[in-house]
């Protein structure tokens, strides 16, 4: 796991994992709050407040409807609207089940280690982001993870890097970092020298070590057997 605040030690991303059903499930969060610095760190710290509050929420769609709304209902009269995407899912050690939902956030991407690539995870679950609609619901998408694969989550700093003459590296562009970087390392290779690659890529891009967004970049891989 890599996070990167764009300013300082107070960043807008949240990353959290929590374990539940005696130990069997894992829960996975991914969150980007709207804007930088300690304005955004107290939007995502509240999200964390709300995730312990919803623990105890099975359903993975249930629980980001249960976010957006009480997300919006403590908003302050008067004050900005305050917005955040969210990935969201929960895994079953035991089966490899792997169940997701989306609140506008970027799809992961899945690395099937038997075919030695990456593909999106959840086409059409786009969902709204925390904080539009009280009401919001959110469809949540299974899939099974075989040993060795693996899952990736991001926030969108490191789609949206510009090279030095100004062209965006994309998602398209973002997941050709991705293949390329995984397919140069031995198949078990530690999660971490793989998001380390992955984020030399993409510095070398933009042609700087800085970013401009907060960046986190989340990896998860099911034990070989």
């Amino acid at each position: 796991m890599i996070a990167l605040p764009s300013q300082g030690c107070e960043g807008g991303d949240l990353y959290a994992l929590f374990s539940c059903g005696a130990e069997r499930f894992a829960r996975v969060v991914l969150a980007d709050a709207v804007g930088h610095g300690f304005t955004a760190s107290g939007v995502a710290a509240h999200i964390h407040r709300l995730l312990h509050e919803y623990s105890d929420v099975q359903d993975i769609g249930g629980l980001l409807e249960a976010l957006s709304r009480t997300f919006q209902s403590r908003e302050r009269p008067g004050a900005p609207l305050q917005l955040a995407t969210v990935v969201t899912a929960n895994y079953d050690r035991s089966s490899g089940e792997f169940n997701f939902a989306y609140a506008a956030h970027p799809r992961m991407l899945l690395w099937r280690v038997r075919e030695r690539d990456w593909y999106a995870l959840g086409e059409g679950l786009d969902g709204l982001p925390l904080g539009v609609i009280a009401g919001a619901s959110y469809s949540q998408a299974s899939v099974r993870l075989e040993p060795g694969d693996m899952v990736m989550a991001f926030s969108d700093a490191v789609t949206e890097v510009e090279s030095p003459v100004g062209e965006q590296l994309t998602t398209p562009g973002f997941v050709e970092v991705a293949r390329s970087t995984a397919l140069g390392l031995p198949r078990e290779a530690p999660l971490s020298r793989l998001s380390a690659g992955v984020l030399d890529a993409v510095s070398r891009y933009q042609g700087t070590t800085r970013f401009k967004d907060d960046l986190t970049l989340l990896l998860l891989r099911r034990a070989p057997q």
